[in-house]
């Protein structure tokens, strides 16, 4: 298993994986599943319009929703105010345990880092950020970040480096809602926003043990990557559909891996995870409903991940163990032939082919139609070393 890093995620607030499962907006006329909308720009203080850090850009005030990969359930959330849209966005990094990067000089102000374990960050204009667990003052740790933080983040290389103070608990801050705010010397907000963190994730919670549902000979265990999760629950089905669960299991987490150890009779059956983390995006805490990132074996609709076991011999087709005697020793992966093509496309235009077969699978299994002998013949010409391969991403 290779080392586990937040760079894997699909979303760094809730690693489902390497890479959690995304949450996305809805689509719309604004709006697409691979970004928030478009920026506007707007003022965060419109009593300080002179201060140059408050002409910050925010989103609208859209209907967010936060969904599960299989699209099981949804949580909505709107920012109540446009000074809360700011936190949407996370300008400044996480970037080890002791320091976190912004561009933004503090001059003679100061420098400050929230955290909500309940998500109740706000902004408003005469007290800046509101509704905290925890403030603590950061100091600007010279002009520079540290060379190894360049190294791995040199987009970030020109941003100041603030200090954390050594003795916060940051493995449990960062399951919180976290920002931090920027000061002038009269005490009034300037700029604020949210954070990234696949730095400090990595620092602390790099992992490369085992993932998914493990199976021993007596139990199976399921393990799930989840650090800045609050809480995870796996819900068991007998069935790949249906309402009622046969068991709900609260997960226990040893240094950002959630675990539960549980019976061989899982087998066969299906589950899902409860995840409850904040999320960005939502600007909440959220419960999130998810197949294992790590799934042998899903239900046909995706909607429920299989308990099972690859190496059972259960599973092996009818002569799997001959296979390797049949088949040449493999020197090298370069050498094997692979052919990607689209199932839909390969047959929807051949009028060679049944109707009823037009463009599905069943059109592979017609000996006589032309592309399946369009396809062999290529195949043997590549294999005999005429020099033919499939154009990726192209159908025949």
């Amino acid at each position: 298993m290779p080392l586990l890093r937040s760079s894997h995620l699909l979303h760094s607030h809730f690693p489902t994986a390497p890479t959690t499962n995304r949450y996305f907006p809805p689509p719309g006329p604004t709006t697409n599943r691979l970004s928030l909308p478009s920026p506007q720009r707007r003022r965060l203080f419109t009593s300080t319009a002179q201060n140059p850090f408050l002409s910050l850009p925010f989103h609208a005030k859209p209907l967010l929703r936060c969904f599960s990969a299989s699209s099981m359930s949804a949580s909505t959330a709107s920012p109540s105010t446009s000074q809360d849209c700011s936190l949407l966005y996370s300008r400044a990094y996480w970037v080890s345990e002791s320091i976190i990067a912004w561009n933004v000089d503090v001059g003679n102000g100061s420098c400050f880092l929230f955290a909500s374990k309940t998500a109740d960050l706000s902004l408003t204009e005469n007290d800046g950020v509101q509704g905290q667990d925890l403030k603590v003052k950061l100091e600007e740790d010279g002009y520079n970040l540290p060379e190894n933080v360049i190294a791995k983040f040199p987009h970030i290389h020109n941003y100041r480096a603030y200090r954390v103070p050594p003795h916060l608990d940051v493995k449990q801050l960062l399951k919180c809602q976290l920002a931090v705010a920027a000061f002038d010397s009269d005490g009034k907000c300037s700029n604020a926003t949210g954070l990234q963190l696949p730095g400090v994730l990595d620092e602390l919670f790099s992992y490369s043990g085992p993932l998914g549902a493990v199976y021993s000979s007596e139990a199976i265990s399921l393990f799930l990557w989840a650090p800045t999760a609050q809480a995870v629950q796996a819900l068991i089905y007998k069935d790949p559909s249906g309402e009622s669960s046969l068991e709900i299991l609260q997960l226990e987490e040893t240094n950002g891996v959630w675990s539960k150890k549980g019976p061989k009779s899982w087998d066969g059956c299906y589950y899902i995870y409860e995840v409850s983390v904040y999320h960005p995006s939502a600007l909440k805490i959220v419960k999130c409903y998810a197949n294992d990132p790590y799934a042998r074996g899903l239900s046909a609709d995706g909607g429920r991940t299989l308990f099972v076991d690859i190496a059972s011999d259960i599973l092996k087709p009818e002569g799997w163990d001959k296979l390797a005697y049949e088949k040449p020793n493999l020197l090298s992966f370069s050498d094997i032939s692979i052919y990607e093509l689209h199932v839909r496309d390969f047959s929807a235009t051949d009028l060679t082919v049944n109707d009823e077969f037009r463009g599905g699978y069943l059109a592979f299994t017609l000996q006589g139609q032309k592309r399946t002998r369009v396809l062999l013949r290529k195949s043997w010409l590549r294999l005999s070393g005429g020099g033919f391969a499939v154009p990726r991403r192209t159908a025949l």
